[in-house]
């Protein structure tokens, strides 16, 4: 069988083995970090939901409004309310 003599592989072949043997131990400061971790995932979900729904509700209003001055407008038109008066001579 051929050696590898890349001295990168073995490199990231030992950092493989002392992360896996650093995530096999469990301490209370890794439980710690991987609370706060977990925390911050959720806060930045929450975050992302908030801001999405507040960008529809944004556009639901803005289209309301423009949907609001278009019947103002076509009521206004149907009781001739916007031709010009009638002038006198």
């Amino acid at each position: 069988m051929a050696q590898n003599r890349d001295p990168a592989f073995w490199r990231r072949f030992s950092l493989a083995i002392h992360l896996d043997e650093e995530s096999k131990a469990s301490t209370p400061e890794k439980e710690e970090v991987s609370l706060w971790s977990d925390n911050w995932i959720k806060d930045q979900e929450r975050k992302r939901r908030r801001m999405i729904l507040c960008g529809f509700l944004i556009f639901f209003l803005t289209a309301l409004f423009v949907v609001g001055v278009i019947v103002v407008i076509v009521w206004l038109n149907a009781h001739h309310w916007l031709q010009d008066a009638p002038k006198a001579s």
